[in-house]
């Protein structure tokens, strides 16, 4: 089937709209968010839970992304895109197989929510690190980088686990440039015509009482009734006989 009229590729913009927006959603207050852990350590909770949503949702745009009808697995936004965020799905995977990992003797160095740094508003070229949970013997954490040729943060957010870094600044660049590329290609693919819609359909419902029925003249459903079992031993097993049983 080509692409052009393949309903599948209008299932893959829904999939992809809505990754994209949870994508934004966790993103935007994630290094506020870790701010705010030094003067209040329960946002370390929030934080977290925008820490892997980021890689959930970035591993699930690039399963998307791969499956959706007529997109040339050569082609160079693609590739760019599934190079530069490679490192979600190591990550993923380690979260997706927990139980796995947590089995594992000797265990991992690292925090099983994984350590997480965030750049020092208040001190130049100073970051903070939070390491999560109980801390077993050495334990393994990463800072954020700071690139002496630019000038600047790799990341003002990195979370540390599986001995790797994710730079989320760097992983929603590569998110950010490769849906400028992709909405519009799916659009602009499907012959018969397609649009985001910013407005879902919802579908109101209101249970009512039987007096409220009789009252408003909406038909009652009768519900059929079943027949009675009969008692044990009666020879009858309240089910119809086979094709090949004798008729009784």
């Amino acid at each position: 089937m080509h692409a052009a009229t393949d309903i599948r590729i209008v299932k893959c913009l829904d999939g992809l709209h809505y990754s994209f927006e949870i994508l934004d959603y966790a993103y935007a207050d994630l290094y506020t968010t870790c701010v705010k852990i030094k003067e209040d350590p329960s946002a370390i909770v929030p934080a977290l839970w925008r820490c892997w949503t980021i890689v959930d949702t970035i591993h699930r745009i690039r399963e998307i992304a791969q499956a959706t009808p007529g997109l040339s697995k050569k082609a160079p936004e693609l590739v760019a895109f599934l190079k530069g965020t490679d490192l979600a799905k190591d990550y993923r995977h380690y979260i997706q197989h927990l139980r796995k990992e947590l089995s594992k003797n000797p265990v991992d160095p690292f925090p099983v929510w994984g350590s997480l740094s965030w750049v020092d508003p208040t001190v130049p070229l100073g970051c903070l690190n939070v390491l999560s949970g109980a801390q077993v013997g050495k334990t393994h954490y990463t800072s954020c980088v700071y690139d002496k040729i630019k000038g600047d943060w790799v990341s003002k957010v990195c979370l540390g686990a599986v001995g790797m870094s994710f730079d989320f600044d760097l992983l929603y660049g590569f998110c950010v440039e490769f849906r400028k590329f992709i909405m519009p290609w799916i659009m602009n693919t499907y012959a018969p015509g397609i649009r985001v819609t910013t407005k879902p359909a919802i579908i109101s419902a209101k249970f009512v009482t039987r007096e409220e029925c009789e009252k408003l003249g909406i038909p009652i459903p009768t519900v059929p009734s079943t027949p009675e079992a009969q008692p044990a031993g009666s020879g009858s097993t309240g089910l119809p006989p086979s094709p090949d049983s004798p008729s009784p």
